[in-house]
């Protein structure tokens, strides 16, 4: 008796507990199958906040469908999460749930995601509640229920092809996407296989049940088989579409480079043109400069030979006449004199060689230095103008062309010391010495001559002697003359020789750099167009 008392006091104890557990296990058991829904957003601003992978198998082969976060709002801390499903995706569906057309900025960032990578389907999500297809005439057709769906679906293509090109949209359609969901969302007993925590999705599906005779006509209705053969055909075709795929992403990374190399090219030629004109202008300022040199170099110098032949002269005549009965004594000072004369003569036409070349090497470095400024500011310039493009360029410019003038000074002080010491008084006058000697002879021939009558007529000889020491000086200096203009203009040769082979040769080469950095362009974007065109070439689905 105590036992049995024993066990009816354990059973009522235990019952509730009992029942409670069984109850559990019988919910538990009808909501095996409700596993749907819980993944369906909330209307939480970017409900999907991370990269999400469903896996799915059509036809016995493997899928995958990735769920990446919303980027109409501020997805920048998701950016990074985008590329790298989009990265490995072949068909990207954008879905576009505002009842709007995108804007042209949600297209640009769908570009900058794509950036190559896969075509576009877009899905026009549309939204309604159970009232909304009430009648028969709301049953009939999903866009001609929903005002301005078409509207919607039209426009949103627009933009898309707008900003992707044609060849990046795959399609575009209306869909009821809620009523999609909850016209498969039964089980194989017709049971709702939805999750008991979304009891608004519940709510919706037993107010669309209502409606529709059947799931079947809620599915056809919703456009979602359509989608679904989207998906089936993608599926069936992945491994054309991914060959297809890539070679878009070939063939437009090509044409981004080859676009790109284009807009570099036009820079370069833009400011290779400016550069250039510099380099003309500095070119033609040393030409001028040297110009100005060689009309005043050749003046001076023929005015110093000019003096000295003056002065000799001069004092040729003094000497025939203060030391008439001596022709030692006249031979004496007209040598010395021409011997103080030519001393007084090298030392000018050094005087003069010096002036000139300090001033031409002057004139070169002033004009190289206002190349070098010119060329700094047009390279700035250029600069200015890349960081105010910066925004919407595909990459920076090339690097700024440099001009290496560091040998211009070891230059200007190489043609000083090769003037000065190449042209030294006696290359310049190879011949002088014994052009004097010969006025010198002619001249004591004459004084001898005078000695012989110099009781007759002494001052009639004087002149006599005289005016024959003048010919004898005016035919030297006429043979002198010739030969020192030749000389000169051998001198003036050389420099030009020197200032064409070497500065104005360097800034031609400079500037020829640069044509040759153009024509490098044209070679790269013909190569890459090439390459480009044998790609678009290849048959559909190979590569």
């Amino acid at each position: 008796m105590r036992e049995q008392h024993s066990l009816s006091e354990l059973v009522s104890d235990r019952l509730p507990t009992l029942l409670k557990q069984q109850k559990q296990l019988e919910q538990m058991q009808r909501c095996a199958s409700q596993v749907d829904g819980e993944i369906v957003g909330t209307g939480q601003a970017d409900f999907t906040q991370d990269n999400v992978i469903y896996q799915f198998s059509h036809q016995g082969k493997r899928f995958q469908l990735i769920d990446v976060p919303g980027i109409e709002g501020n997805e920048s801390k998701y950016e990074a999460m985008v590329q790298a499903a989009i990265a490995k995706a072949h068909l990207v569906f954008y879905v576009n749930g505002t009842n709007k057309k995108p804007e042209e900025k949600t297209a640009q960032k769908i570009k900058h995601y794509l950036n190559r990578d896969a075509k576009v389907y877009a899905i026009c999500n549309l939204r309604g509640k159970a009232d909304s297809y009430e009648f028969d005439h709301d049953r009939e057709s999903l866009e001609r229920t929903h005002k301005d769906a078409l509207a919607t679906r039209e426009q949103t293509r627009e933009v898309l092809e707008g900003i992707l090109g044609a060849e990046l949209v795959s399609g575009c359609q209306s869909l009821q996407g809620l009523l999609g969901f909850t016209s498969v969302a039964f089980d194989e007993r017709g049971l709702t296989s939805i999750h008991p925590s979304r009891a608004d999705l519940l709510k919706s599906q037993r107010a669309y049940k209502q409606d529709f005779i059947s799931q079947q006509a809620m599915r056809s209705f919703s456009q979602l088989d359509k989608l679904h053969k989207v998906i089936g055909d993608g599926c069936a075709n992945f491994e054309v579409d991914i060959v297809e795929s890539n070679k878009r992403k070939v063939v437009r990374l090509l044409q981004d480079t080859v676009s790109d190399l284009r807009k570099q090219r036009d820079e370069h030629k833009v400011f290779a043109e400016k550069i250039g004109a510099e380099i003309n202008e500095c070119q033609g300022v040393i030409r001028k400069d040297f110009k100005d040199l060689k009309n005043s170099f050749s003046s001076k110098r023929s005015s110093a030979v000019e003096r000295f032949f003056n002065d000799l002269s001069a004092a040729a005549r003094n000497a025939v006449e203060v030391n008439f009965k001596d022709k030692d004594d006249v031979e004496r000072a007209i040598q010395r004199h021409a011997a103080d004369g030519q001393k007084r003569l090298a030392q000018a036409l050094e005087q003069i060689q010096e002036q000139a070349l300090e001033e031409l090497s002057q004139a070169i470095e002033r004009a190289l230095k206002r190349l070098q400024e010119n060329a700094e500011r047009v390279s700035f310039e250029r600069r200015l103008s890349e960081v105010a493009g910066s925004s919407f360029s595909l990459s920076s410019a090339m690097d700024t062309i440099s001009f290496n003038f560091s040998d211009v000074g070891s230059f200007l002080f190489n043609i000083g010391t090769y003037a000065l010491s190449g042209f030294g008084i006696g290359t310049v006058f190879p011949g002088i010495g014994n052009i004097l000697g010969a006025i010198v002879g002619g001249a004591v021939g004459v004084i001898v001559g005078f000695i012989k009558y110099f009781t007759v007529g002494r001052d009639k000889k004087i002149a006599e002697a005289q005016e024959q020491v003048a010919k004898a000086i005016k035919a030297e200096r006429e043979k002198v003359t010739k030969t020192f203009n030749h000389d000169t203009e051998e001198m003036l040769a050389k420099i030009k020789e020197q200032i064409e082979g070497s500065v104005l040769s360097q800034l031609s080469s400079e500037r020829d750099k640069m044509d040759e950095v153009t024509a490098l362009f044209d070679e790269k974007i013909a190569s890459i167009q090439a390459l480009k065109n044998q790609v678009e070439a290849k048959p559909h689905g190979t590569i």
